[in-house]
């Protein structure tokens, strides 16, 4: 509701983008929120000890509301047209174009080839969306490109600022469509600048129903070659159908942020540039120039931030430029305090224009996703983040809440994919549906959110390059703890009383972590030097929904049946083999990943295995993800995997075994029940066979029968990972399979060729 209600407000301020009022108030709101929640669960766990207590706090939540809120309603909201204007000044479209362009040699290259008519294929008008991050250099490029001889054969040609014009009118199309005739009428008349002021002129009296009439006349003789520069959706929607495609190959090239809008432009027959970020060598060229080997060695960590975009290295490159003689130390000073010269402002500033793009690209976000966005932060920079272990971290944090009728899963995967569309996240590895697997934050914007949520006091974090200010560390929701170590001073109770996550290469810190009372996100897998010991009294984490670790840690203890909470369980850095039925009857559990059986004295014990059994077929579990168990023979999780009703994702390491048949069909029947579902039941199963260790036709001997009337074996990804002649018989009876992955040193033509019988398999690899 405080999110809601904020955005609401955000909106009347600037039309959905904030000013610098609206900024403040977005985190004066996210506090008031935190605080809000987690008053809620202190209560809960009595750490507010009387109900007069627990009204006390909630009185005092409401007076920072109303206070805040007045505080923002007195304000006068400026002409909303104002703060678009202010919007569009700060987008990548009204950055200034380079004089001499580094490492766009190639893109130019590529870009005019696009340019040209193609032999054999038919005169149509072709758009060319060139798509990036801000900063990047899409302006120059598309500048580059304009100005050069092979676009000056197009008769008609017209450049155009949509940025500056959504300044002039609110949507800008108008004015889009006024510049382009502009540009037209003067090419045509060759008249010097005082009569083009005189036909400007004229022509802010003539109505968009006019102007598009006089266009469409220009567009039906002459081959024109059009570029619009930060197009936005809704300035396409307006304009495209106005492009006549007069058989004159005509050509209209776009730059815009956004992943989206420039799939839309592209039309049916045009392409989509995705413009890359610059090589180390360009790099240090912006950057450094002529450089010595100390200055060259002293920025390694610099240019490493700037991640190779164009304008985080020319705002390097001014910054050394001021000062009387660049040296290493130098930039090993800027790289420390980075963050602090992208938030605000420092004497004479040479950072406001990259400030400015990576300010548009955060104000741009509702509330959720400025929080989703923030959180980014506890990773370290450059690490490549799963996709699926940032939305459920999300999920355990409470930042994907909403209140419509779509589910919190379903409201996560739709920030992820803004953040991806806005080229906010990276894409670095994708699945063959094209869904993101792999991701990470640009570095210079990475730097940015870092040091915004540590100055807000989202984050707290104990790295050298980031140390946390005093003044915020006591109200910190997230530590993260990278290249430093914490003291007894920082892991103090007052200091640890409204963390929420623990993330990193913690060490010691898993000695303090028990005194988190509100933790739910705890995630130290790449802590190497965890033990059993330091998972003694992990049961006390009442809150706790997701919990990652690594190092030695061989066995969980039996106290894990008190994280009532948790959702999320990844075992898989540990070296556990086996795991307490304690662990697999919690719940809330959702996703358990790691390589284990069920521990053997819980097999033997008749009570444990019966309670287990009637955990999961009285449908009390929420276990969809078990990725996976080593199997052997049929008792274990083989016996309860058919009595898992929400399970949707399966993992299974098969083990050779001196007389295997029952075990073998024990494994058939347990699929079948695992992917048998009614014919038209809508789901998304997953089912992955690790069988390198047995015999080669171990897969082959697995035995589906036909689906009874009605019915349907749903799978829809299926992993084979062993020794394969042929392609098992029960996988041509997977009719919804539609991804299928094959990892085998024995693959043979057969086995490819029965692939054709597969009518829905989309990918394979």
């Amino acid at each position: 509701m405080i999110a809601a209600a904020m955005d609401d407000r955000i909106h009347a301020l600037g039309r959905g983008t904030r000013t610098a009022v609206a900024r403040l108030y977005s985190e004066e709101m996210i506090g008031v929120a935190h605080d809000a929640q987690d008053c809620r669960v202190a209560h809960e766990l009595r750490k507010v000890q009387s109900r007069s207590g627990f009204t006390d706090e909630i009185h005092k939540l409401k007076a920072r509301l109303k206070q805040a809120h007045e505080r923002v309603v007195s304000i006068p909201i400026a002409n909303p047209i104002c703060h678009e204007s202010a919007a569009a000044a700060s987008s990548s479209g009204s950055c200034r174009v380079a004089r001499n362009p580094v490492g766009i040699g190639k893109p130019v290259e590529e870009l005019l080839s696009m340019l040209d008519e193609v032999e054999g294929e038919t005169e149509q008008t072709r758009v060319i969306s060139i798509v990036g991050f801000g900063g990047l250099g899409k302006t120059t490029l598309a500048r580059t490109v304009y100005d050069s001889p092979c676009a000056k054969k197009f008769y008609g040609r017209a450049w155009v600022a949509a940025g500056r014009s959504r300044e002039i009118n609110g949507d800008g199309v108008s004015e889009i469509l006024r510049d382009i005739l502009c540009q037209f009428r003067c090419r045509e008349a060759k008249d010097g600048d005082k009569d083009n002021e005189i036909l400007r002129d004229v022509l802010s009296r003539v109505d968009r129903q006019q102007l598009e009439a006089l266009l469409a006349e220009h567009f039906k003789v002459t081959r024109y070659l059009v570029v619009i520069d930060d197009i936005g959706m809704e300035q396409w929607a307006g304009i495209n159908s106005i492009f006549q495609d007069n058989g004159r190959n005509n050509r209209i090239l776009l730059t815009t942020t956004i992943q989206s809008t420039a799939n839309i432009c592209r039309h049916g027959n045009g392409y989509v540039y995705q413009l890359n970020t610059l090589g180390k060598e360009d790099s240090k060229e912006i950057a450094l120039g002529l450089r010595s080997p100390e200055l060259e060695q002293g920025s390694t960590k610099l240019l490493q931030k700037c991640g190779g975009l164009p304008l985080a290295l020319v705002s390097v490159s001014d910054f050394l430029k001021s000062s009387v003689e660049p040296t290493g130390e130098l930039c090993a000073d800027l790289c420390r305090n980075l963050g602090s010269h992208l938030r605000e402002k420092h004497g004479h500033d040479n950072f406001t224009e990259l400030r400015n793009v990576l300010m548009h690209n955060y104000d741009s976000l509702s509330v959720y996703e400025m929080t989703c966005l923030l959180y980014l932060g506890v990773f370290p920079n450059n690490r490549p983040l799963k996709r699926k272990v940032l939305i459920r971290r999300w999920l355990a944090e409470g930042y994907a809440r909403s209140d419509s009728l779509r589910s919190e899963e379903n409201i996560a995967d739709e920030t992820f994919n803004r953040l991806i569309d806005r080229n906010i996240i990276q894409s670095i590895d994708t699945r063959n549906n094209k869904q993101v697997k792999t991701c990470r934050t640009h570095g210079i914007m990475h730097e940015f959110v870092l040091y915004k949520s540590v100055s807000q006091g989202f984050i707290a974090t104990s790295s050298h390059d980031h140390p946390r200010p005093c003044a915020y560390v006591n109200n910190a929701c997230h530590l993260s703890v990278h290249g430093g170590s914490l003291t007894n001073s920082d892991a103090s109770d007052e200091d640890l009383s409204r963390v929420r996550s623990v993330s990193g290469k913690a060490g010691d810190a898993i000695s303090y972590v028990r005194k988190c009372k509100l933790l739910r996100v705890l995630d130290l897998e790449e802590c190497s030097d965890l033990e059993d010991s330091h998972l003694k009294h992990i049961g006390k984490l009442w809150h706790l929904k997701y919990l990652s670790v690594g190092g030695t840690i061989e066995k969980l203890p039996s106290s894990i049946e008190g994280l009532h909470c948790l959702e999320t369980l990844d075992l898989r850095r540990t070296k556990i083999k086996t795991l307490p039925v304690e662990a697999i009857m919690l719940s809330h559990l959702a996703h358990l990943f790691g390589k284990f059986t069920v521990e053997k004295d819980d097999l033997k014990s008749a009570s444990k295995m019966s309670k287990v059994m009637k955990f999961f077929s009285g449908n009390k579990s929420n276990l969809k993800t078990l990725a996976g168990f080593a199997i052997s023979e049929r008792q274990g999780f083989l016996q309860l995997m058919s009595h898992m009703k929400n399970l949707r994702n399966v993992k299974i390491w098969c083990q050779p075994v001196a007389n295997g048949s029952n075990y073998v069909t024990d494994l058939s029947e347990a699929i079948q029940k695992f992917t048998k579902v009614p014919m038209d039941s809508v789901g998304s199963r997953s089912l992955s066979l690790e069988s390198e260790e047995c015999s080669e036709d171990f897969l082959s001997l697995l035995d589906f029968e036909p689906c009874p009337e009605g019915s349907k074996y749903d799978i829809r990804s299926l992993k084979l990972h062993g020794k394969l002649l042929q392609l098992p018989p029960f996988v041509t009876l997977l009719a919804c399979l539609t991804e299928l992955s094959i990892s085998s040193s024995t693959l043979t033509r057969n086995l490819l060729s029965s692939l054709i019988n597969l009518r829905n398999l989309l990918t394979s690899s």
